[in-house]
Protein backbone atom coordinates (compact mmCIF):
# COMPACT_ATOMS: atom_id res chain seq x y z
CA UNK A 1 0.00 0.00 0.00
CA UNK A 2 2.76 2.15 0.72
CA UNK A 3 4.85 1.86 -2.83
CA UNK A 4 1.19 2.45 -4.46
CA UNK A 5 0.97 5.60 -2.40
CA UNK A 6 4.22 6.96 -3.62
CA UNK A 7 3.68 5.62 -7.13
CA UNK A 8 0.34 7.62 -6.98
CA UNK A 9 1.80 10.42 -5.40
CA UNK A 10 4.32 10.68 -8.14
CA UNK A 11 2.06 10.76 -10.69
CA UNK A 12 0.47 13.93 -9.11
CA UNK A 13 3.64 15.52 -8.96
CA UNK A 14 4.66 14.92 -12.26
CA UNK A 15 0.92 15.92 -13.49
CA UNK A 16 1.60 19.34 -12.41
CA UNK A 17 4.75 19.83 -14.65
CA UNK A 18 3.07 18.70 -17.58
CA UNK A 19 1.49 21.68 -18.99
CA UNK A 20 4.97 23.88 -18.17
CA UNK A 21 6.61 21.10 -20.29
CA UNK A 22 3.63 21.07 -23.06
CA UNK A 23 3.91 25.06 -23.30
CA UNK A 24 7.80 25.08 -23.62
CA UNK A 25 7.41 22.47 -26.54
CA UNK A 26 4.73 24.58 -27.97
CA UNK A 27 6.92 27.73 -27.92
CA UNK A 28 10.12 25.83 -28.97
CA UNK A 29 8.03 24.31 -31.79
CA UNK A 30 7.08 27.77 -32.99
CA UNK A 31 11.10 29.16 -32.28
CA UNK A 32 12.96 26.13 -34.07
CA UNK A 33 10.20 27.20 -37.56
CA UNK A 34 10.66 30.67 -37.20
CA UNK A 35 14.32 30.30 -37.83
CA UNK A 36 13.85 27.44 -40.46
CA UNK A 37 11.86 30.20 -42.10
CA UNK A 38 14.11 32.52 -41.46
CA UNK A 39 17.17 30.68 -43.26
CA UNK A 40 14.54 30.39 -46.35
CA UNK A 41 14.70 34.11 -46.49
CA UNK A 42 10.51 33.98 -45.16
CA UNK A 43 10.89 37.19 -42.67
CA UNK A 44 7.38 37.56 -42.45
CA UNK A 45 6.31 34.18 -41.50
CA UNK A 46 9.39 33.83 -39.51
CA UNK A 47 8.34 36.91 -37.31
CA UNK A 48 5.41 35.24 -37.17
CA UNK A 49 6.28 32.27 -35.71
CA UNK A 50 8.35 34.14 -33.31
CA UNK A 51 5.77 36.37 -31.86
CA UNK A 52 3.82 32.77 -31.65
CA UNK A 53 6.74 31.88 -29.59
CA UNK A 54 6.87 34.53 -26.96
CA UNK A 55 3.15 34.37 -26.67
CA UNK A 56 3.57 30.94 -25.39
CA UNK A 57 6.63 31.61 -23.21
CA UNK A 58 6.98 35.50 -22.21
CA UNK A 59 10.72 34.16 -20.86
CA UNK A 60 11.77 33.24 -24.69
CA UNK A 61 15.27 34.83 -24.31
CA UNK A 62 15.95 33.24 -27.85
CA UNK A 63 13.07 33.60 -29.55
CA UNK A 64 13.24 37.91 -28.37
CA UNK A 65 16.56 37.77 -29.95
CA UNK A 66 15.34 36.53 -33.14
CA UNK A 67 12.52 38.24 -33.15
CA UNK A 68 14.92 41.45 -32.69
CA UNK A 69 17.46 40.96 -35.29
CA UNK A 70 14.43 39.82 -38.25
CA UNK A 71 12.70 43.51 -37.15
CA UNK A 72 16.03 44.54 -38.02
CA UNK A 73 16.42 43.14 -41.31
CA UNK A 74 13.15 44.27 -42.11
CA UNK A 75 14.04 47.88 -40.98
CA UNK A 76 11.73 48.22 -38.56
CA UNK A 77 14.21 49.63 -35.75
CA UNK A 78 11.76 50.59 -33.12
CA UNK A 79 10.03 47.11 -32.73
CA UNK A 80 13.59 45.93 -32.65
CA UNK A 81 15.14 47.91 -30.42
CA UNK A 82 11.73 46.67 -28.31
CA UNK A 83 12.21 42.70 -28.96
CA UNK A 84 16.13 43.35 -27.72
CA UNK A 85 15.73 45.14 -24.88
CA UNK A 86 13.49 42.19 -23.53
CA UNK A 87 16.28 39.65 -24.86
CA UNK A 88 19.41 41.84 -22.54
CA UNK A 89 16.78 42.06 -19.87
CA UNK A 90 16.37 37.83 -19.72
CA UNK A 91 19.78 37.38 -20.47
CA UNK A 92 22.26 40.69 -19.36
CA UNK A 93 25.54 38.44 -19.78
CA UNK A 94 24.81 37.69 -23.43
CA UNK A 95 27.17 40.02 -25.31
CA UNK A 96 25.49 39.46 -29.12
CA UNK A 97 21.86 40.72 -27.87
CA UNK A 98 23.83 43.74 -26.33
CA UNK A 99 25.91 44.03 -28.93
CA UNK A 100 22.74 43.99 -31.66
CA UNK A 101 20.55 46.28 -29.65
CA UNK A 102 23.40 49.05 -29.42
CA UNK A 103 23.70 48.73 -33.00
CA UNK A 104 19.84 49.51 -33.46
CA UNK A 105 20.36 52.05 -30.97
CA UNK A 106 22.78 53.89 -32.94
CA UNK A 107 20.38 53.20 -36.29
CA UNK A 108 17.76 55.10 -34.32
CA UNK A 109 20.47 58.39 -33.45
CA UNK A 110 20.69 57.46 -30.01
CA UNK A 111 24.48 56.72 -29.76
CA UNK A 112 24.90 57.76 -25.78
CA UNK A 113 22.29 54.25 -25.57
CA UNK A 114 24.29 52.66 -28.30
CA UNK A 115 27.48 52.93 -26.97
CA UNK A 116 26.50 52.25 -23.67
CA UNK A 117 25.25 48.27 -25.06
CA UNK A 118 28.09 48.37 -27.37
CA UNK A 119 30.97 48.71 -24.50
CA UNK A 120 29.13 46.26 -22.61
CA UNK A 121 29.17 43.46 -25.41
CA UNK A 122 32.99 44.59 -25.82
CA UNK A 123 33.22 43.78 -22.13
CA UNK A 124 31.95 40.47 -21.91
CA UNK A 125 33.55 39.51 -25.86
CA UNK A 126 36.46 41.22 -26.62
CA UNK A 127 37.02 39.85 -29.83
CA UNK A 128 34.12 40.29 -31.87
CA UNK A 129 34.72 41.94 -35.03
CA UNK A 130 31.37 43.49 -35.97
CA UNK A 131 31.31 44.89 -32.29
CA UNK A 132 34.58 46.94 -32.77
CA UNK A 133 33.46 48.48 -35.88
CA UNK A 134 30.11 49.06 -34.77
CA UNK A 135 31.96 51.07 -31.81
CA UNK A 136 34.32 52.70 -34.04
CA UNK A 137 31.47 53.63 -36.13
CA UNK A 138 29.23 54.95 -32.85
CA UNK A 139 32.09 57.09 -31.36
CA UNK A 140 33.10 58.26 -35.07
CA UNK A 141 29.41 59.39 -35.14
CA UNK A 142 29.99 61.21 -31.97
CA UNK A 143 32.84 62.98 -33.67
CA UNK A 144 35.12 61.32 -30.78
CA UNK A 145 37.70 60.60 -33.61
CA UNK A 146 40.24 58.87 -31.05
CA UNK A 147 38.52 56.71 -29.53
CA UNK A 148 36.76 55.55 -33.11
CA UNK A 149 40.05 54.99 -34.43
CA UNK A 150 41.26 52.98 -30.99
CA UNK A 151 38.53 50.71 -31.74
CA UNK A 152 38.41 50.33 -35.49
CA UNK A 153 42.44 49.80 -35.15
CA UNK A 154 41.52 46.50 -33.46
CA UNK A 155 38.97 45.37 -36.02
CA UNK A 156 41.89 45.72 -38.13
CA UNK A 157 43.70 43.39 -36.27
CA UNK A 158 41.48 41.06 -35.88
CA UNK A 159 40.33 40.53 -39.09
CA UNK A 160 42.98 42.34 -41.88
CA UNK A 161 41.31 41.11 -44.87
CA UNK A 162 38.08 42.58 -44.50
CA UNK A 163 37.37 45.81 -45.77
CA UNK A 164 34.91 47.21 -43.68
CA UNK A 165 37.11 48.27 -40.97
CA UNK A 166 39.34 49.60 -42.61
CA UNK A 167 37.35 52.07 -44.73
CA UNK A 168 35.44 53.07 -41.46
CA UNK A 169 39.64 53.76 -39.91
CA UNK A 170 40.21 55.85 -43.10
CA UNK A 171 37.21 58.37 -42.87
CA UNK A 172 37.86 58.26 -39.04
CA UNK A 173 41.64 59.16 -39.80
CA UNK A 174 40.65 61.69 -42.27
CA UNK A 175 39.23 63.52 -39.95
CA UNK A 176 41.73 64.21 -37.78
CA UNK A 177 45.34 65.53 -39.04
CA UNK A 178 46.03 61.88 -39.80
CA UNK A 179 45.59 62.14 -43.44
CA UNK A 180 48.68 59.72 -44.69
CA UNK A 181 47.01 57.18 -42.32
CA UNK A 182 43.99 57.87 -44.33
CA UNK A 183 45.58 57.05 -47.15
CA UNK A 184 46.98 53.89 -45.59
CA UNK A 185 43.92 52.32 -44.72
CA UNK A 186 41.88 53.42 -47.90
CA UNK A 187 44.29 51.46 -49.71
CA UNK A 188 44.33 48.65 -47.54
CA UNK A 189 40.21 48.49 -48.84
CA UNK A 190 41.05 48.96 -51.96
CA UNK A 191 43.56 46.13 -51.96
CA UNK A 192 41.00 43.54 -50.38
CA UNK A 193 38.15 45.14 -52.76
CA UNK A 194 39.76 46.99 -55.91
CA UNK A 195 36.37 47.25 -57.58
CA UNK A 196 34.50 49.66 -54.57
CA UNK A 197 33.97 52.67 -55.65
CA UNK A 198 33.29 54.50 -52.24
CA UNK A 199 36.65 53.36 -51.38
CA UNK A 200 38.28 55.06 -54.24
CA UNK A 201 36.24 58.00 -53.90
CA UNK A 202 37.23 58.20 -50.13
CA UNK A 203 40.58 58.10 -51.04
CA UNK A 204 40.16 60.56 -54.05
CA UNK A 205 38.76 63.06 -51.42
CA UNK A 206 41.71 62.64 -48.85
CA UNK A 207 43.69 63.27 -52.04
CA UNK A 208 41.63 66.55 -52.72
CA UNK A 209 41.74 68.05 -49.41
CA UNK A 210 46.06 67.50 -49.82
CA UNK A 211 45.86 69.34 -53.02
CA UNK A 212 47.32 66.53 -55.29
CA UNK A 213 44.76 67.02 -57.98
CA UNK A 214 46.75 64.75 -60.40
CA UNK A 215 46.02 61.32 -57.40
CA UNK A 216 42.67 63.06 -57.20
CA UNK A 217 41.28 63.17 -60.33
CA UNK A 218 43.10 59.50 -61.15
CA UNK A 219 40.73 57.69 -58.04
CA UNK A 220 37.52 59.80 -59.08
CA UNK A 221 37.84 58.46 -62.57
CA UNK A 222 38.07 54.89 -60.76
CA UNK A 223 35.22 55.11 -59.06
CA UNK A 224 33.42 56.39 -61.50
CA UNK A 225 34.43 53.32 -63.44
CA UNK A 226 33.08 51.20 -61.23
CA UNK A 227 30.31 52.91 -60.43
CA UNK A 228 28.78 55.49 -62.87
CA UNK A 229 25.96 56.48 -61.08
CA UNK A 230 27.46 57.71 -57.50
CA UNK A 231 27.01 61.19 -58.02
CA UNK A 232 29.90 62.63 -55.50
CA UNK A 233 33.00 61.68 -57.63
CA UNK A 234 31.34 63.37 -60.31
CA UNK A 235 30.60 66.61 -59.16
CA UNK A 236 34.18 66.65 -57.54
CA UNK A 237 35.49 65.69 -60.79
CA UNK A 238 33.82 68.70 -62.60
CA UNK A 239 35.78 71.15 -59.82
CA UNK A 240 38.80 69.80 -60.70
CA UNK A 241 38.26 69.68 -64.39
CA UNK A 242 37.43 73.35 -64.68
CA UNK A 243 40.70 74.04 -61.96
CA UNK A 244 42.71 72.33 -64.89
CA UNK A 245 40.52 74.36 -67.60
CA UNK A 246 39.79 70.92 -69.24
CA UNK A 247 36.11 72.30 -70.24
CA UNK A 248 34.75 69.92 -72.23
CA UNK A 249 35.42 67.09 -69.60
CA UNK A 250 34.05 69.52 -66.72
CA UNK A 251 30.86 69.78 -69.16
CA UNK A 252 30.62 65.77 -69.31
CA UNK A 253 30.92 65.52 -65.45
CA UNK A 254 28.52 68.28 -63.95
CA UNK A 255 25.79 66.76 -66.91
CA UNK A 256 26.24 63.37 -65.49
CA UNK A 257 26.48 64.37 -62.17
CA UNK A 258 22.88 66.25 -62.81
CA UNK A 259 21.59 62.89 -64.23
CA UNK A 260 22.88 60.84 -61.16
CA UNK A 261 21.52 63.05 -58.37
CA UNK A 262 18.70 63.62 -56.81
CA UNK A 263 16.89 66.36 -55.38
CA UNK A 264 18.16 65.77 -52.18
CA UNK A 265 21.61 67.11 -53.81
CA UNK A 266 19.45 70.80 -54.11
CA UNK A 267 22.40 72.70 -53.21
CA UNK A 268 25.25 70.46 -55.27
CA UNK A 269 22.72 70.78 -58.38
CA UNK A 270 21.93 74.38 -58.06
CA UNK A 271 25.81 74.87 -58.33
CA UNK A 272 26.33 72.47 -61.00
CA UNK A 273 23.97 73.93 -63.15
CA UNK A 274 25.53 77.31 -62.68
CA UNK A 275 28.76 75.66 -63.65
CA UNK A 276 27.14 74.48 -66.91
CA UNK A 277 26.16 77.49 -67.86
CA UNK A 278 29.35 79.38 -67.27
CA UNK A 279 31.25 76.59 -69.04
CA UNK A 280 29.01 76.52 -72.26
CA UNK A 281 29.36 80.05 -72.27
CA UNK A 282 33.19 79.66 -72.72
CA UNK A 283 33.04 77.52 -75.34
CA UNK A 284 30.85 79.50 -76.92
CA UNK A 285 33.22 82.57 -77.12
CA UNK A 286 36.18 80.39 -78.76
Amino acid sequence: MRHRLGFLAALAIAATFLPGLARADEAADHYNLGLQLKRQGKNAEAIAEMEKAIKVRSDYAAAWFSLGNLWRAQNEYGKAATALEKAVKLQPKDAPSHANLGSIYVRQKRLDEGIRELEKAYELKADDYETLVSLGFAYRSKNDYPRAIEFLKKATELKPTDPMAWTNLGVARSKTDDKEGAIVAFKKAIDINPHDAKSHFNLATVYRRMRKTDEAIREYELAVSYDPNLPGPLYDLGLLYSQQRRTEDALGAFRKFLAASSSDDAGARKDAEERIKTLEAAVNKK
